[in-house]
């Protein structure tokens, strides 16, 4: 199977060739490109079976990359999105609707063997035009902003995804590539992802901050922190260590909340 790539990230692009190499025997990468300009030219020019294509590229989203290629190009070619977190909650509904195969950043190997081996299966039978109108349809018109997000999307095992109320969410701890999230429940939830996967959401947002490697913590719970001791107090009764940088970021936080 050939694949073409394009995804403005070279890490994440040596990432992904290392993960095809390593997972999916007799698939070889037959070109890459970083911009709507390099990708058409690519897609256009060189046959491939699947193409790996990030959401949101640094000169434009991948939309004005397929506007500009023959719509006849769609019908031989398996698809499969890269789409990192901060944009999960209406791509991955609309991802869902138009039955077009995604892939989160950052990349499970195992899901990326599984997006591969689907194309292998249904490259024959995917109509890819019109399943693209209908997901850039969806894109357009999201049934929910992130802006309006009051619940966290959770990916556990098998495929399944969960909600949790940001409100209840007391800290997230990571561990390797697991990461748990303790709630106002007894049990915390226990998700495939890592850390590093809900980083970027919850920080963008402003109610949680990064207190140590392993800890994301909400705001609303912390009742104090002692930077002698580098622990953060919450309201649960629970206590974190803090790094030492990060314990002088979280003091700045309240700083600049409370002026």
């Amino acid at each position: 199977m050939k694949v073409i790539l394009i995804e403005d990230n070279p890490q994440i692009r040596e990432l992904l060739k290392s993960l095809l190499a390593t997972h999916c025997p007799g698939v070889m990468v037959v070109g890459e490109a970083e911009s709507i300009a390099e990708g058409s030219v690519l897609l256009s020019t060189v046959a491939a079976d699947l193409w790996l294509l990030d959401i949101e590229l640094r000169d434009g989203t991948v939309f004005d990359l397929l506007d500009r290629l023959d719509p006849a190009l769609f019908e031989q070619v398996g698809l499969v999105f890269l789409t990192a977190f901060s944009t999960f909650e209406y791509v991955i509904q609309a991802l869902h609707k138009s039955a077009v195969d995604y892939l989160l950043k950052p990349v499970d190997p195992m899901q990326l063997k599984a997006a591969v081996e689907k194309v292998q299966k249904e490259i024959s039978d995917r109509n890819l035009g019109h399943k693209l109108e209908e997901l850039r349809r969806l894109l357009e018109r999201p049934e929910r902003p992130m802006d309006a997000l009051d619940k966290l999307p959770v990916q556990l095992p098998r495929g399944v995804f969960s909600y949790l109320n940001l409100s209840e969410i007391v800290y997230l701890k990571g561990e390797d590539n697991i990461c748990y999230l303790h709630t106002l429940a007894e049990k915390p939830v226990v998700s495939v992802r890592n850390l590093g996967f809900y980083k970027e959401l919850l920080l963008q947002r402003g109610g949680f901050v990064q207190v140590s490697k392993q800890y994301l913590v909400n705001t609303r719970f912390i009742t104090r922190y002692d930077p002698e001791e580098e622990t953060v107090f919450l309201s649960t009764g629970e206590q974190i260590t803090a790094s030492r940088r990060m314990g002088k970021d979280l003091v700045g936080f309240f700083r600049r909340v409370f002026g």
